[in-house]
């Protein structure tokens, strides 16, 4: 029966997959993507709006069989004040966020979360930062997610898993200022792009941001090396937590990872991964982790992107949890505006000890502005 169940997923998963012809895909100027008629912003302003949507079906396996849907609609507005006539190297940025899921996650049981769109429903300020240049630095601060600049997989941005995004042997063992509760903090940039160090600290507690000073902290670093020319990049990271202990998680915990990509020799549109993390196994539920992928872009016109992951996390006192997932990115339309998004998840073991889970999953991708 799961074999037969695993079968027709699969056929489902490549009949998504449209034909060449209808759904070309222009990789033209940013405004082309754009599916309201609004009118450009002014110089040095940038405005964003973007939607997505998605339903995941635990066909077999995991806590129980059902179906779930996320949404999450994003709004952004950048300002940059050297443009505006004032300061230059200056950015401020705002950030909105409307969140509604029914937790995908509760049906499969996964430690590692099978959808990173997964979080209780809320309205909330993502982003509200101003970063200014001084000389081969940039300093940043204010409410910020701290995957968008730390521990930060490229190649592997495509994949829901949230395991692919930041490495689960922090977001399962710490509070993290991530998604969906960034919080506040100040970090700087230290170096040329190519061979950076980064620097931050953020509040202990990221979802109560009016205690940012009584409630501990979140320091991390990050030494980068990066090469254009074969798209190669090492980050090597480490991550501190002080907060007030509270059961289970102790009261200070930190933890080490990397992050390596290279594009494939003779492929250039692919990209290869691998992500190691580690944190002490005597307190984490999570106390190791090994990803690893490939990304392929602009395949066909009617196939943008192609990803295939692998992602284990241990956990303690518990067998091992393994996702495999494989995800297409399939623009409909000239614009691009418009993006569907199959994915096809195998997870062993949830959380250790449930039974092999089988998901399949549509993401759709609204570029509104």
């Amino acid at each position: 029966m799961r074999r037969r169940i695993a079968v027709s997923a699969v056929v489902l998963f490549i009949l998504s997959l449209p034909p060449c012809g209808p759904c070309a895909f222009a990789q033209g100027a940013r405004h082309s993507a754009r599916l309201l008629p609004l009118p450009t912003p002014g110089k040095g302003l940038t405005l964003a709006l973007h939607w997505d949507i998605d339903a995941y079906g635990n066909l077999d396996g995991g806590a129980r069989r059902g179906y779930a849907t996320d949404s999450v609609a994003s709004a952004g507005l950048g300002l940059d004040t050297g443009a505006l006539g004032a300061w230059r190297g200056g950015m401020f940025q705002l950030g909105l966020q409307a969140i509604t899921s029914t937790h995908p996650s509760a049906y499969v049981g996964d430690a590692q979360t099978e959808s990173n769109l997964d979080a209780p429903d809320q309205r909330q300020i993502s982003a509200l930062w101003y970063a200014q240049d001084l000389g081969r630095a940039k300093i940043r601060g204010g409410i910020m997610d701290v995957n968008n600049y730390f521990d930060v997989t490229g190649s592997a941005d495509l994949l829901t898993n949230a395991s692919f995004g930041i490495t689960p042997t922090v977001t399962a063992d710490v509070e993290t200022p991530t998604y969906p509760a960034p919080s506040g903090g100040v970090m700087a940039r230290l170096g040329p792009r190519n061979d950076d160090w980064l620097v931050g600290a953020y509040q202990g507690d990221p979802a109560r941001r009016s205690t940012a000073l009584r409630d501990g902290s979140f320091l991390v670093a990050e030494r980068g090396w990066r090469d254009a020319a074969t798209g190669f990049h090492l980050g090597i990271g480490a991550w501190y937590r002080r907060a007030a202990g509270t059961a289970p998680q102790p009261g200070s915990d930190w933890g080490l990872y990397t992050n390596i990509e290279h594009a494939l020799p003779g492929l250039p549109r692919a990209t290869a991964f691998v992500q190691l993390a580690g944190s002490p196994s005597a307190v984490n539920p999570v106390p190791a982790y090994l990803g690893a992928g490939i990304d392929i872009r602009n395949v066909t016109p009617a196939i943008r992107q192609v990803s295939l992951g692998m992602a284990r996390a241990w956990i303690r006192d518990r067998s091992a949890e393994t996702s495999v997932e494989a995800t297409a990115l399939l623009p409909l339309g000239d614009g691009g505006g418009i993006a569907l998004q199959p994915d096809l998840q195998y997870v062993f073991h949830p959380s250790g000890f449930r039974p092999n889970a089988l998901v399949v999953a549509l993401r759709l991708h609204l570029t509104l502005y």
